[in-house]
């Protein structure tokens, strides 16, 4: 399992339109086989979001970020975040859940 995760630190006053803009892309990142995918904002800095995508291999995520529907997304957003946007991963080191019987 991997963790991807993608820091957007978006133009002041656009946050809002960035989060309406972007919120497709979770959808998309589950469809292309992401068990999970999130994004949160930074209380000390509101402008400072991080998406977070649980995968199983690489090649999903690397398909998803290079698909049409991304690449459209991202071109409408582009004039709502500073570049570069660079994907980093991270191995699952532990995990701690609760069942649900």
């Amino acid at each position: 399992m991997h963790v991807n995760y993608i820091d957007w630190h978006v133009i002041p006053f656009r946050a809002d339109r960035f989060l309406e803009t972007w919120r497709p892309a979770l959808d998309r990142a589950l469809a292309a086989g992401a068990s999970a995918c999130y994004i949160t904002r930074d209380i000390d800095d509101p402008l400072h979001f991080r998406q977070v995508s649980v995968w199983e291999n690489k090649e999903d995520f690397e398909a998803y970020w290079a698909s049409d529907e991304i690449a459209a997304l991202r071109e409408k957003a582009v004039s709502l975040f500073h570049k570069p946007v660079l994907p980093s991963w991270h191995s699952l080191a532990a995990i701690a859940t609760v069942d649900e019987d």
